[in-house]
C-alpha cells in the first residue's frame, strides 16, 4: 500500500513539474500568431508577450516566417507625416518629451526572459517602437529581424547631373509628392564605397511626372546612376528600447529600417550586443533613418562583439552621458535641465539618482571644477527639470556652468565589428573605459572613430583610459572628418578649447588607415595628454598625424 501511493505522489510530482516546465516555454503559436499566413499577427503576439510580462522565466518562442505587426494609431501617425500635416520637419512635433507612440510589443517589467526568435521577422505596419524593454532584467532576445513593409524613406537612381541640379527617378514603391517631407537625401558612392560626402538637407524639388524629381544642387558627374535615399523623418522612437533595464542581450537581432535609430539604451546597466546586425532590407542600399545604435546615461559595460552596421543614417554607436543646464538655486535644490537640440534620445528626462556623482563643469571650456554627491533628488511626472540637493555649494554665476552626472559613463568595448558605409561617424565616444578592437571601418562619411565631447549637443564626456588598437581604417572622412582626420579623431568641441587638456590616458596602436579621400591627416589628437601612439600605418592623407593641445605625447 505505501509502494502504491509512493507511486502516485510521483506519478503526480512528475506531471506537475512537466506542466510546470511546460508553462516556463510557450510559442507565440499558441495564442494564433502563426508565419507566412498575410494574417495580421499583432493581437496574437501582444497576447504571448503578455504572458511573458506576468512571469518570470519564460522563454518565449517564435517561429521562423514573417510576422506582421500591425497598430491604425501608428499608421495614421505614418499617414500624417506623409501626407506633410507634420510640416517638413517631424522631428519638431514626433520626437518630443513625452510625445505618445506606439509600443509594438511590450516586454516592459520582463524578468529572467528569452525570445527565441531565430528566422522570425517582425514586419511593421505604422510608424512604431517595436520592441520596448523598460524596467526589464535579465532579458535575451535572439535572431529576430526587425523591418517595415513601407520603409521610411524612398529610395532612388540618379538619372542626370546638371550645373545645378540633378535629377532622380525614385522606385514606385512611393509616390513622391509636393508635400512629402524630405528632411536629408544621401548618396552612395562607390569611389568609396560608402557615403557621398555632401548630404541634401530639405532639398528644394521638381517634380517631372513618372517618379522623375529635380532637386537643385551641385554633385559630381561621376554620381550620374548612383543610389539615393531621400529620409521622410530624421530621428523618431528606435526599433528597440532599452529603458531603466539591466542585463540585457541582443544575439543575432537584425534591423534593416526604422524612422529614427536602430536601437537606443537609457538610463540602462550591462548590456551586450552579439551579431547585431543593422543593414539595408533585400532591394535597398540604407537601413535605419539615423543612429544604428545609440546609448546614454548608461552604467555597468555595453559591449558590441561581431557586429555588423550598414548604410544608416548616422553613427554606428554613440556612448556618453549630458550636460546639465543649471537654472536656478533654491532651498538648498539645484533645479537642473537638459537643453540638448533634440533633448535625450528616449525623450524622457535623465534624472540622477541619490548617491550619484555630478561633475560641475565650465561650459566655455568643459574642465570640471568641483565634484558633488547627490543628497536628494525631485522630480514629477512629465517635467523635463529635475531638482537636486548636493552636498556641497554650486557658484552663484551658474549660468557659467554644467553638472554632468559621472555615475551615468559605462565601460565600452567595441570589438570585432564591421561598419561600412554610413553617414559621420562610425564610434562616436564620450565615456571613461574604452576598448575598440580589430574592427573595420569602410566608407563612413565621417571619421571612423571620434573620440570628444560635443557641448553644442550637451554630450559628454571626456574620456580616460581609451585603447584604440589593431583597427582597419578605408577611405573614411569623405565629409573631411572632424579636425581633418580620416580615421581616428580626439578632442573637444567647445567655445574655447585652447588651453584645453582633457582626454587622458590614451593607447592608439597597430591601426591601419587607408584612404583615396586626400584627408587632411589620419590621425588627429587634440585636447588630451598622456597619448601612446605606435605602429600605425597610415596612406592616401596629407599628414599622418596633427596634434593641438596636447601634452605628455609618446611616439613609437
Amino acid at each position: 500500500m505505501r509502494v502504491f501511493i509512493f507511486f502516485l505522489f510521483m506519478c503526480c510530482y512528475c506531471f506537475s513539474a512537466n506542466a510546470s516546465q511546460e508553462e516556463k516555454c510557450i510559442s507565440v503559436a499558441t495564442y494564433g500568431a502563426i508565419p507566412d499566413d498575410g494574417k495580421d499577427d499583432t493581437e496574437a503576439l501582444r497576447r504571448a508577450v503578455e504572458y511573458c510580462r506576468k512571469h518570470v522565466g519564460v522563454t518565449l518562442k517564435i517561429p521562423s516566417g514573417v510576422y506582421c505587426l500591425r497598430d491604425s494609431r501608428a499608421i495614421q501617425l505614418e499617414e500624417d507625416v506623409l501626407s506633410g500635416k507634420m510640416g517638413n520637419d517631424p522631428e519638431k512635433t514626433i520626437f518630443t518629451p513625452y510625445y505618445p507612440y506606439v509600443r509594438g510589443l511590450d516586454f516592459s517589467g520582463s524578468d529572467s526572459l528569452v525570445v527565441d526568435a531565430q528566422g522570425a521577422v517582425l514586419l511593421c505596419e505604422g510608424w512604431m517602437e517595436p520592441i520596448s524593454l523598460n524596467d526589464c532584467h535579465n532579458v535575451t532576445i535572439k535572431g529576430l529581424t526587425i523591418d517595415y513593409k513601407r520603409k521610411p524613406l524612398s529610395q532612388g537612381i540618379i538619372q542626370q547631373v546638371k550645373e545645378e541640379s540633378f535629377t532622380v527617378k525614385f522606385d514606385d514603391r512611393r509616390e513622391i509628392t509636393e508635400n512629402i517631407p524630405i528632411t536629408r537625401m544621401t548618396i552612395w558612392d562607390d569611389e568609396c564605397d560608402g557615403f557621398y560626402g555632401s548630404a541634401f538637407y530639405f532639398p528644394e524639388r521638381k517634380l517631372l511626372g513618372n517618379n522623375l524629381v529635380e532637386f537643385k544642387a551641385q554633385i559630381p558627374a561621376r554620381l550620374q546612376g548612383a543610389k539615393l535615399a531621400a529620409l521622410h523623418s530624421f530621428h523618431f522612437r528606435p526599433a528597440i528600447l532599452i529603458q531603466n533595464s539591466k542585463q540585457i542581450t541582443l544575439d543575432g537581432v537584425t534591423i534593416h529600417s526604422q524612422p529614427g535609430m536602430g536601437i537606443v539604451g537609457f538610463d540602462s546597466s550591462d548590456i551586450f550586443l552579439y551579431h547585431l546586425s543593422v543593414t539595408p532590407a533585400p532591394g535597398y542600399q540604407f537601413s535605419t533613418n539615423t543612429d544604428a545604435t545609440h546609448f546614454a546615461c548608461c552604467r555597468g559595460v555595453i559591449r558590441f562583439d561581431g557586429c555588423f552596421f550598414h548604410g544608416q543614417g548616422d553613427d554606428a554607436t554613440n556612448v556618453h552621458g549630458y550636460y546639465h543646464s543649471i537654472k536656478e538655486l533654491k532651498d538648498g535644490y539645484a533645479t537642473l535641465k537638459l537643453e540638448a537640440p533634440t533633448f535625450t534620445h528616449a525623450q524622457v528626462t535623465d534624472v540622477p539618482q541619490v548617491g550619484d556623482k555630478m561633475e560641475l563643469v565650465r561650459i566655455s571650456t568643459l574642465v570640471p571644477e568641483g565634484e558633488y554627491e547627490v543628497l536628494d533628488v525631485k522630480h514629477a511626472g512629465k517635467s523635463v527639470e529635475v531638482r537636486v540637493r548636493l552636498n556641497g555649494d554650486i557658484p552663484s554665476n551658474i549660468h557659467d556652468y554644467y553638472l554632468f552626472n559621472v555615475s551615468k559613463l559605462p565601460r565600452l568595448e567595441f570589438v570585432r565589428n564591421v561598419v561600412w558605409g554610413q553617414m559621420a561617424r562610425g564610434v562616436l565616444v564620450k565615456t571613461r573605459g574604452v576598448l575598440i578592437e580589430g574592427n573595420v571601418f569602410r566608407g563612413c562619411s565621417g571619421s571612423a572613430i571620434h573620440v570628444g565631447a560635443e557641448s553644442y549637443w550637451k554630450e559628454g564626456t571626456f574620456s580616460k583610459d581609451v585603447t584604440i588598437v589593431g583597427n582597419v581604417i578605408l577611405n573614411c572622412g569623405s565629409s573631411g572628418g572632424t579636425f581633418g582626420a580620416s580615421g581616428i579623431a580626439v578632442g573637444i568641441d567647445a567655445p574655447d578649447t585652447e588651453l584645453t587638456k582633457l582626454h587622458e590616458n590614451m593607447i592608439i596602436r597597430d591601426n591601419t588607415i587607408i584612404t583615396n579621400q586626400n584627408n587632411e591627416c589620419g590621425i588627429a589628437v587634440y585636447n588630451a595628454r598622456n597619448v601612446e601612439l605606435s605602429n600605425n600605418r597610415i596612406e592616401g592623407c596629407q599628414k599622418e598625424i596633427v596634434f593641438h593641445s596636447v601634452e605628455g605625447v609618446t611616439m613609437k
